[in-house]
């Protein structure tokens, strides 16, 4: 099987070197193990506050530990707290409010973001002013995103609320009473947040395109819906997947912008899995059922992480 130069660099191997270049050996071998020696001591600490915490939230997932019962710190019940989320209504329930979040705010994101991104790309004057404030939001704290949203969707002081009064209209004034505005209103203030960084991603993606396929392009007299799905589109292919998945992944885990809004509600009608969990660790005080739902949560985002490298990674390896 063909691999990678950069593959074998980094694995000591150099295939296409002759046994007489030997000086040339021990030069890649050496600034190899420089480049190793410097990746080392960061290397060492991630693992140390990843794997360290990871083990000992596995060791708690398999305990009944709440803090509301003493010695419960020590009743080990196995893979209970797995059954018992896996019988959970609330956890699928969450967990399908969490997918219809992150799908919505991926799907709009994207399309507005290679909206702006291709106007960005037609326009010459002021480019480098109008890059630099549409980035603005994306620089802006989820927590400070989510109290302005909730200053501005106030029933009564609110800016929502004035904008009804000034157009005469006849909708709610609290929109997030209801679960189905209040799942749009969170949308919308997400996208409104992250859009930046998918027209980031794509104007990059654009700049880097090489211009001869265009211009063979317009010698040939091909439209430009035909110059986007036959030239713009496949050679984006790429930064748009990872634009997806890496949206996709952080989308998943949004915890500030719900929490402050709505509260998870009304009832539970917003309620994303980080913040079921939080409230099963810090409201229900049963820490080993959180441990359980975190473990749970990072073996579905491993998986985003193995399906990226298996259709991405991989191809561009094998290229």
């Amino acid at each position: 099987m063909y691999s990678h130069p950069r593959q074998d660099i980094v694995a000591g191997n150099y295939p296409y070197l002759s046994p007489g270049d030997s000086y040339m050996y021990k030069k890649l071998k050496r600034e190899r193990n420089v480049a190793l020696s410097f990746h080392l001591p960061a290397m060492i600490i991630l693992l140390i506050i990843t794997f360290i915490p990871l083990l000992l939230n596995i060791k708690q997932s398999l305990f009944d530990f709440k803090l509301a019962s003493p010695g419960s710190v020590d009743d080990f019940i196995g893979f209970k707290n797995y059954v018992t989320i896996f019988h959970d209504v609330r956890f699928y329930k969450s967990l399908g409010i969490t997918f219809i979040f992150v799908l919505a705010v991926t799907v709009f994101e994207f399309l507005l973001g290679a909206v702006i991104a291709g106007l960005l790309d037609q326009v010459t004057a002021g480019r480098k002013i109008l890059s630099a404030l549409w980035i603005v939001p994306m620089t802006i704290a989820p927590l400070v995103v989510g109290l302005m949203f909730s200053f501005i969707l106030n029933p009564q002081f609110g800016l929502y609320g004035f904008f009804l009064d000034v157009t005469g209209s006849s909708l709610s004034r609290a929109p997030l009473s209801s679960s189905v505005s209040a799942m749009i209103a969170l949308i919308i203030t997400d996208i409104w947040q992250w859009t930046p960084y998918m027209v980031l991603m794509l104007f990059a993606g654009l700049k880097t395109l090489p211009s001869e396929p265009y211009e063979a392009a317009d010698i040939d007299g091909v439209s430009g819906f035909q110059k986007l799905r036959y030239i713009t589109f496949p050679m984006m292919k790429p930064v748009i997947t990872v634009s997806l998945i890496l949206r996709g992944v952080e989308a998943f885990k949004v915890f500030d912008k719900p929490y402050l809004l709505t509260g998870g509600g009304p009832g539970s009608a917003t309620e994303v899995i980080d913040l079921y969990t939080y409230r099963k660790a810090f409201v229900d005080f049963h820490f080993s059922y959180a441990s359980a739902l975190c473990l749970i949560l990072f073996v579905l985002l491993l998986c985003f992480g193995i399906l990226y490298w298996f259709f991405f990674m991989r191809r561009q390896y094998e290229i």
